[in-house]
């Protein structure tokens, strides 16, 4: 996972937003996770991403140690159905759990299939979506807008949000700040 956590580094490092948001902490120590799979995290590995230059690096590392991950899904299929289940997954590449520790950040890599529909979901956690392929229309009570590689959006500590992938999977960077680093995101509705 060294790999990616390099590549993720640079992206950062080359986008004022992601720095703005948060701070990766000094030098990180492996958590020396085990690696573990979803039915989604082998799509992930199969997905083409229209992407900028820019992010293929990472995107390739990801594609690459995919294998090495600790694949997770946040929800039951009870409350997000088989299909999401099936096509989405993440892992937390840095935080208190993740691939590498740190203790007021959380980083985490997610998948979503084309076609999904991530329901109302909120959290403690304020939140920076850095989209590093595909695309999806986001929606907060206040704004819709479709998001595609490179493009960033915050969600604020509980604000309620839901987001459609269109035609193409989403390869997404996803950074957690504040409060509640401990607690994951609730369906709303």
């Amino acid at each position: 996972m060294y790999q990616v956590l390099e590549q993720a580094k640079v992206v950062w490092e080359a986008n004022s937003e992601l720095i703005n948001f948060c701070q990766i902490e000094g030098s990180l120590r492996s958590n020396n996770l085990r690696p573990t799979t979803t039915i989604g995290s082998s799509l992930v590995t199969k997905a083409n991403y229209h992407a900028s230059k820019e992010n293929m690096p990472l995107i390739r590392a990801i594609k690459n140690h995919a294998n090495e991950a600790s694949w997770l899904q946040t929800y039951s299929t009870s409350e997000v159905g088989e299909d999401f289940s099936n096509r989405h997954c993440y892992f937390e590449l840095i935080g208190p759990k993740g691939h590498f520790y740190a203790e007021k950040i959380r980083v985490f890599i997610c998948y979503w299939g084309e076609h999904l529909n991530y329901k109302w979901h909120s959290h403690e956690a304020e939140e920076m979506y850095y989209i590093l392929g595909g695309k999806a229309r986001f929606r907060t009570k206040t704004m819709k807008k479709i998001l595609k590689a490179g493009d960033t959006q915050i969600h604020k500590s509980w604000e309620s949000h839901s987001m459609d992938t269109l035609e193409e999977p989403m390869l997404a960077f996803i950074l957690w700040r504040g409060n509640g680093l401990n607690q994951l995101a609730k369906i709303d509705e």
